[in-house]
């Protein structure tokens, strides 16, 4: 044998070794610390359809949720905004072929959807991060779950007026043109009659929600006090400007970014007790890929994400142990002491939905009248 061959075999042999050498340790790397695109794999390449909310909730979401989940179980997810009345609507044009997955509607959305056959129960095994969550924001016999709560109250001017101790000084004759009560065309029009009805028969709000037809002279009593309805959210800004002394009933999360950038403008939860505004998520019925959305959804429970939701868009999370910065922990209805300090309400939505238009009709008619 030629001293060429032999050093061809040597270096034959020797690249041999090189590769399997390689080829054992990249194997070995695999088995240790698997890379989460093959943990889920069973997700690559899928798109999910979902509806969230608009405002800094929804950008939020985009911007600190969606990227790290696609990249994680590299999927696709299409978020759509809208608003609850808006998602129910599309849920109920999709009933026979679902699109959407995963949807965000408020507590009072939840009762209409599952009564209306459009969704499917929280998935308890695969959304683990459920246990964090407080009992009394799981809803519908676990057909939803809370993301973020907000305290609905007034909100004032402190050059003004002083904070209220007792909704009922919303009638003083000081307040003559000077309050700006929330229009028809959201949520807390309801809180509207459930307060004028409290009020009036001087029953607590559980008592007083069955009560409407009491309210209905009070409230006509209120309007020499109203000096308009308004249906935007830039409403405390108004006040904070001078136009009007109080308003509301509002939710603070519209209310404390104002006054986090220095306007004049504060929140009260008078005596009566304060209303709980909560944004929740719910699992469409026959989803496709229901799967990835349990996931999504237990992402959304996880107490990074839900921290730094409510540090956001100042509303309170849903899972307990989670603190704050004193500058943040003051403007939210947190931990669950506070809540009760604070009086929470959360209407029958059940009775509530089922006599709404009713009670849009008669604010409509004393107020725009």
């Amino acid at each position: 044998m030629t001293t060429s061959t032999v050093a061809s075999k040597v270096l034959s042999t020797s690249l041999s070794r090189r590769r399997l050498l390689k080829a054992g340790a990249a194997t070995a790397a695999g088995l240790a610390a698997p890379s989460f695109f093959v943990r889920n794999a069973w997700a690559a390449g899928k798109t999910m359809q979902i509806g969230i909310w608009g405002g800094v909730q929804g950008e939020f979401i985009r911007k600190s949720v969606l990227p790290a989940f696609e990249k994680e179980f590299d999927c696709k997810i299409d978020a759509q905004q809208g608003s609850t009345l808006g998602q129910i609507a599309l849920l109920r044009a999709g009933k026979d072929a679902p699109k959407f997955t995963v949807m965000f509607v408020d507590d009072l959305g939840v009762e209409i959807a599952k009564r209306e056959g459009l969704i499917d129960p929280l998935p308890k095994d695969k959304m683990p991060n459920l246990a964090k969550v407080y009992p009394r924001f799981i809803y519908n016999d676990g057909y939803g779950v809370a993301l973020a709560i907000s305290s609905a109250g007034l909100f004032y001017n402190p050059q003004a007026t002083k904070p209220l101790e007792s909704y009922a000084e919303l009638w003083d004759p000081r307040f003559a043109r000077k309050v700006s009560l929330v229009g028809t065309k959201t949520t807390p029009s309801v809180f509207t009659v459930i307060i004028a009805a409290a009020i009036a028969s001087g029953k607590p709000y559980k008592e007083a929600q069955y009560l409407a037809d009491q309210a209905w002279p009070k409230l006509r009593e209120l309007k020499p006090n109203v000096l308009n309805l308004y249906s935007t959210d830039d409403a405390p800004l108004l006040v904070a400007q001078g136009q009007g002394a109080i308003g509301g009933p509002e939710y603070s999360k519209y209310v404390y970014p104002y006054k986090l950038k220095g306007a004049s403008i504060d929140m009260c939860f008078p005596k009566e007790g304060a209303f709980a505004g909560v944004n929740c998520q719910i699992l469409v019925k026959n989803a496709p890929n229901a799967d990835l959305g349990a996931e999504f959804m237990n992402r959304m429970l996880d107490p990074a994400v839900q921290q730094g939701l409510a540090e956001t868009a100042l509303a309170a999370p849903a899972v307990g142990g989670l603190s704050f910065k004193p500058e943040i922990a003051g403007l939210l209805a947190y931990p669950e002491s506070k809540m009760d300090e604070l009086g929470l309400f959360s209407p029958d939505w059940a009775y509530v939905n089922s006599v709404r238009s009713s009670w849009i009709e008669n604010l409509n008619q004393i107020f725009t009248a």
